[in-house]
């Protein structure tokens, strides 16, 4: 039994078996799964799908807003038809063994020439396919939806007339329905008339059957230009003369509301546009209403670069002028990442309610900013306005542009929060602001083409925190986003989470991008407090940071705070549609806390759609789900492609301060096993673990049929740290994250001491220990900078196996005395 039925002849329709209505969101969601039925149960190729839809965007925008949309497909359907859209980074279908569909159906009954199929055809036709579907803006689905049309309706039409033929001769087995069927698709069909006629004058009704005639005859003439045939002539004379037979009843045609003709007369088309144009012409009259800064959620597009001004610095100085709009005003942006991705035509579907943008140039030594904002509700222009200062000072202009928008919204516009150091001097601010353009573009290219600029910039002014904070941001991309951030700036992963290190204990300023990253630091070394605390501070000074939105939602989702951490979590993909990969895992983690595993899966899978290529940590959880779901084969898959992105990323050999770094894949690199694989994930609740560790070794072939991993135990308390690690010598493991052997002592006095090429202290081979809490916190010295990581201290089991958790993962240990 089909698991549903979908509707796409007239009003498109989803339901249930039992006959529930599905809802699905948007136009462009149900025009998609409208392709994917009529491939009939064949991959359809993504870039294909995309182009149809999303022809406006670039090519990665408009499969951005295909995974947007396959998301809220699945997350209509899951629930009824778990699985039943399938995709891949190439290709989308749909199991058409699941699923019933009345176009495909009419298709099947029309090749059957019996009459029981001919009218089952003529049953089956509701209306013109996808009536209420139509999207202008897209010619290439407008043709192919036109095409479907004549197609379809073609099929029904031959059909419909193979049984009037048949029923003439035999009128007693016709169905008033079947013929009315067949006039609303064709209202010039003379064999459909030609039967209604003798229906009608064997049910007695010869007066009914002549107006139905000569009504018949006027719409011929009038729309068409000709005259019913000879044989149509003959029986109005035999039903006029009363030669039919009245003594068999015949069904009775139900009255109708009149059937439009096909061509309308040219004077109703004139009529028509005159309606049109006059409707038009009040409407631009109307007042433009200003708008309503409680009401707005502004995207912001990358603003267009004039004469005298490069690309990156236009779309910088909008990207600055957003920050400070958030952070002084209190006004909601989207995402930087979203105005750059989320094409033209699915703005108004993004969640945004205006879009902001912007064109600079210079002339005459003057900067020049034109600004408009449009209201996507009614696509109507609600303000625009003109700037101009000295080009010499382009932090004053956008200040002058601040204030000159925050008056024209109506926002009060917050005193600038004071600075530990004096602004950017003018002439390197084209190249800041030519940088924050490049972070926000997203690209492994454009992040290390951002570190090229930020870095002198930073160097030059080491007290200021606008430049720190975005190189903050270009190196935690390196240190743990995908190996490509660490191949484009010719890094290893390592040093990226160096720099990264070294800024943060540079600067101790309250910057919403520096809060967010020592959350995210917080978050790996499982000190939630501390990552709620942090991730808080930051929303106070910017309540619209869609990376620190992700944070706190992971911080609820790991300490059991399901409900807030999925509308966080939602949050956090409204106001970042273009890039919501984030969004989506931390959703998917707090689904998978409340045992949904189909609901984390459909996150899940949406995570992965916008990621590319995607995290090691997201791979996890995606075999994880699969196994946990029932899916041996795809979990499989899965977990496959997890250990293929941990082996890509020490992929040379590289030298770190004083350490060497040889090949890794030449001394002892292995696969993760189940429970190394489980220290990426932070939850407190022990089924929680219980539950994703199942799940990872149900993923996992080598570990499918052995005994369940032995999980670490509560962490050591502070003093129990310091009997087993100070004083002592301890031998490191090699596992999936230490490539090589290590070993470490610590005296009673707290110094350190580490052997080997990478241990929990990268990059040196001396520093010192302290106990914090119940963490042990080692200290060392990287480029003169004192850095500090704190690691909770496992006791794995009862063999004297014990593992250091911190920000770089897990290094399992013994004692060596």
């Amino acid at each position: 039994m089909a698991e549903l039925h979908m509707t796409l002849l007239g009003r498109f329709r989803v339901t249930t078996a039992e006959g529930a209505e599905i809802r699905i969101g948007t136009r462009k969601a149900r025009a998609a799964l409208a392709c994917l039925l009529m491939a009939r149960g064949r991959p359809v190729p993504r870039d294909r799908l995309a182009g149809l839809l999303w022809s406006r965007g670039e090519t990665r925008q408009s499969l951005a807003s295909l995974s947007q949309a396959l998301y809220s497909l699945r997350r209509a359907l899951d629930r009824h038809a778990p699985g039943l859209i399938a995709a891949d980074v190439a290709a989308v279908s749909v199991d058409a063994s699941r699923v019933t569909v009345d176009a495909l159906a009419l298709e099947k009954a029309a090749r059957e020439p019996a009459p029981r199929s001919c009218a089952r055809c003529l049953s089956l036709y509701a209306g013109p396919f996808l009536d209420d579907l139509a999207i202008d803006t897209e010619e290439a689905y407008t043709e192919w939806r036109g095409a479907e049309r004549v197609r379809l309706e073609g099929l029904a039409e031959t059909a419909g007339t193979s049984l009037m033929n048949a029923w003439e001769t035999a009128p007693e087995t016709a169905d008033a329905d079947a013929i009315e069927s067949l006039l609303r698709i064709d209202p010039y069909s003379e064999p459909a008339m030609r039967v209604k006629l003798r229906l009608l004058a064997r049910d007695g009704r010869p007066a009914a059957a002549l107006g139905a005639a000569e009504r018949f005859a006027q719409r011929l003439a009038g729309d068409l230009g000709i005259a019913p045939s000879a044989g149509f002539a003959e029986l109005a004379d035999a039903i006029r003369a009363g030669r039919l037979a009245t003594a068999a009843p015949a069904p009775r045609i139900p009255a109708r509301a009149p059937v439009a003709p096909r061509r309308r007369p040219r004077h109703a088309v004139l009529a028509a546009m005159l309606v049109a144009a006059l409707a038009g012409a009040v409407f631009l009259a109307l007042p433009d209403p200003g708008p309503d800064p409680e009401a707005m959620r502004l995207l912001v597009r990358p603003f267009d670069a004039g004469d005298g001004v490069a690309d990156g610095m236009a779309a910088g100085f909008g990207d600055d002028l957003s920050t400070e709009l958030v952070r002084r005003t209190g006004l909601e942006i989207m995402s930087r990442e979203s105005g750059r991705l989320i094409p033209e035509d699915a703005a108004a579907r993004s969640g945004a309610s205006h879009v902001l943008r912007g064109r600079l140039r210079a002339e005459d030594d003057q900067l020049i900013l034109n600004l408009w904002i449009t209201d996507l509700g009614s696509g109507r222009e609600v303000w625009a306005g003109r700037f101009s200062a000295p080009a010499a000072d382009p932090r004053r202009f956008r200040d002058q542009v601040l204030a000159g928008v925050a008056a024209q919204i109506d926002l009060t516009l917050a005193p600038a929060p004071p600075s530990p150091a004096p602004p950017l001097p003018h002439d390197v601010l084209p190249g800041y602001l030519r940088s924050l353009g490049l972070l926000h573009a997203g690209t492994a290219a454009a992040n290390a083409e951002a570190i090229a600029l930020l870095t002198p910039i930073a160097a030059r002014f080491p007290d200021s925190v606008a430049p720190a904070a975005a190189l903050a941001v270009a190196h935690e991309r390196i240190a743990f986003g995908p190996d490509a951030y660490a191949r484009a700036a010719g890094q290893h992963w390592l040093e990226g989470y160096l720099a990264l290190k070294a800024i943060l204990a540079r600067h101790a300023a309250d910057h919403p991008d520096l809060l967010a990253a020592r959350a995210r630091l917080a978050l790996r070394r499982r000190d939630l407090a501390a990552a709620e605390a942090l991730a808080r501070t930051a929303l106070r000074l910017e309540p619209a940071h869609v990376a620190t939105l992700e944070v706190l939602a992971e911080t609820y989702a790991l300490t059991g705070r399901l409900e807030p951490a999925e509308q966080l979590a939602a949050r956090a993909i409204a106001l970042s549609p273009g890039a919501p990969q984030d969004g989506y895992t931390v959703l998917a983690l707090a689904r998978l806390a409340r045992g949904d595993i189909g609901g984390a899966r459909t996150a899940a899978a949406s995570a992965r759609e916008f990621a590319r290529p995607p995290p090691v940590r997201l791979l996890a959880l995606i075999a994880a789900l699969e196994s946990l779901a029932g899916n041996p084969d795809a979990a499989a898959r899965a977990h496959a492609d997890f250990v293929a992105a941990v082996e890509s990323r020490p992929y040379a050999a590289w030298k770190i301060g004083t350490v060497t770094y040889a090949n890794p894949r030449a001394a002892t690199w292995r696969r993760p096993d189940p429970a190394e694989t489980l220290d990426l994930f932070g939850f407190a609740d022990a089924a929680v673990r219980d539950r994703l560790l199942a799940g990872l070794t149900g993923a996992d072939p080598a570990a499918r049929g052995h005994a369940p991993p032995i999980r670490p135990l509560a962490p050591l308390a502070g003093d129990d740290i310091r009997r087993t690690l100070f004083g002592h010598k301890i031998a490191g493991a090699s596992s999936w994250l230490v490539q090589q052997p290590w070993r470490q002592v610590r005296t009673d006095s707290g110094a350190l001491f580490q052997s080997g090429p990478f241990g929990p202290l990268p990059a040196a081979e001396e520093g010192t220990s302290g106990i914090s809490g119940d963490r042990l916190c080692d200290r060392w010295i990287w480029q003169e900078v004192t850095l500090e990581a704190c690691q909770l201290v496992f006791r794995s089991g009862d063999d004297g196996n014990f593992a250091l958790v911190g920000e770089l993962g897990r290094f399992a240990f013994r004692l060596a005395d």
